[in-house]
């Protein structure tokens, strides 16, 4: 009884666990298409041609680099936060808090300055609009593909078949 209860639980169990992880391969190759479809919106929105692309994605990417560096030092000091017992110790983290958040605004307004350099200060001043733009249209497409059935497009979706009982 017992051997036969641990067979069906593995039994229903592994397949469950192998379709809950997505593979390292696939998950980069999302990422890459993400990034490639990230690109291709930027360059078009903000006109880049082919030598101001060049200059402008590695400025771009280590800052976001160095952005995303910044706030997981912001997270991990926010959850020190939450399990601080004594008011010292807390002033002292939220200094450092406050640092960080600096850093950041220095981080963000340093690469706009350094971009504006080969794009000029009207096409730098509206990354963050087409940032925010590409975001929710990404939102947008995700969300109408979970609405069709998990996460297909609507064109790949077997019809549904009522169920009897």
């Amino acid at each position: 009884m017992h051997s036969s209860l641990s067979f069906l639980t593995l039994f229903f169990m592994v397949p469950m666990l192998a379709l809950a992880q997505t593979p390292p391969s696939q998950k980069e190759s999302r990422e890459d298409r993400m990034q490639a479809l990230r690109v291709a919106y930027f360059e078009e929105e903000l006109s880049l041609t082919p030598e101001e692309s060049t200059l402008f994605w590695p400025a771009w990417n280590e800052k976001e680099e160095k952005l995303k560096a910044n706030g997981k030092a912001v997270r991990a000091i926010e959850t020190k936060l939450k399990s601080t017992e004594s008011d010292a110790e807390a002033a002292e983290l939220i200094q450092e808090l406050k640092q960080l958040q600096l850093e950041d605004l220095e981080l963000r307004h340093g690469a706009i300055d350094h971009v504006a350099a080969f794009i000029g200060y009207r096409r730098a001043g509206m990354i963050k609009q087409v940032e925010r733009e590409f975001r929710t249209q990404v939102m947008k497409r995700r969300m109408k593909g979970s609405e069709s059935g998990n996460g297909q497009r609507p064109g790949n979706r077997s019809p549904r078949v009522p169920q009897r009982y």
